[in-house]
């Protein structure tokens, strides 16, 4: 077992050797758990106290003595939960500070797989069934496996909260597009012979203009007045626009 990972729910060094003790133990006295964990008995005491504070332990007198057990295992969870629970709303409350500090404008770069990905994972977060995704399809790019992967299962992700999710491709990828989201019966696609931008999305106060290649690069733009635009555009084409 990695004890370590008691460190990442508050435990001890201490905390952990004396509940693993009282694990393998079951009900007992101070002796055997000075014994086991080779401890001093004021130091057990101490730590058994802390255990019992966490709620992950408890006794019972028998004939003057205590006798020490651990709690249910199961009451990890109990603290994670309550661990996640306390950091949503530290969460929560670092993304108001966050928005009542930004810009009305904002260009950010995400440059990288890594930074590109989180992106993705932040938009299929953020967005929900009230919302849309618009994007201007790429060209080249759906010959490669990796790119049609990728997009296939953040598309999915939309596919599962119900995202209005419209696409407009150039009629030459016609096949590639129509082959990398075969799967997807939520993502609705029409093809023009216009030229349009290229990899553009368009949601809520931002659009994103992505690069695909051997460096992964998204810029990230919020201004109201550019994504207004852009969403106009897309939105005109798309009735000219064939599936």
């Amino acid at each position: 077992m990695n004890s370590e990972l008691f460190k990442e729910i508050g435990f001890t060094q201490r905390e952990t050797k004396v509940y693993l003790a009282l694990i393998e133990l079951g009900t007992t006295t101070i002796g055997p758990l000075t014994i086991k964990t080779k401890l001093q008995a004021s130091k057990v005491y101490e730590t058994l106290e802390k255990l019992q504070e966490k709620g992950m332990s408890s006794f019972v007198m028998v004939s003057k003595t205590k006798h020490f057990q651990a709690s249910d295992p199961k009451e990890i969870l109990n603290i994670l939960d309550e661990k996640k629970r306390l950091f949503k709303d530290i969460v929560e409350e670092l993304k108001r500070k966050q928005q009542s500090t930004q810009t009305k404008q904002t260009v950010i770069v995400h440059e990288g797989f890594n930074a590109f990905k989180s992106l993705f994972n932040r938009l299929a977060d953020d967005l929900d069934s009230k919302d849309y995704y618009f994007a201007f399809a790429f060209k080249n790019e759906y010959h490669s496996n990796a790119t049609k992967i990728f997009l296939s299962n953040f598309h999915n992700k939309l596919k599962e909260k119900k995202i209005k999710d419209f696409a407009i491709a150039h009629t030459s990828v016609k096949h590639n597009i129509k082959n990398t989201y075969k799967s997807n019966t939520n993502i609705k696609i029409r093809f023009t012979n216009n030229e349009t931008p290229l990899g553009i999305i368009i949601v809520k106060d931002k659009i994103i203009n992505l690069i695909w290649g051997d460096r992964p690069t998204a810029i990230e733009i919020t201004s109201e007045q550019i994504h207004t635009q852009y969403k106009k555009f897309f939105e005109e084409l798309w009735k000219q626009s064939k599936e």
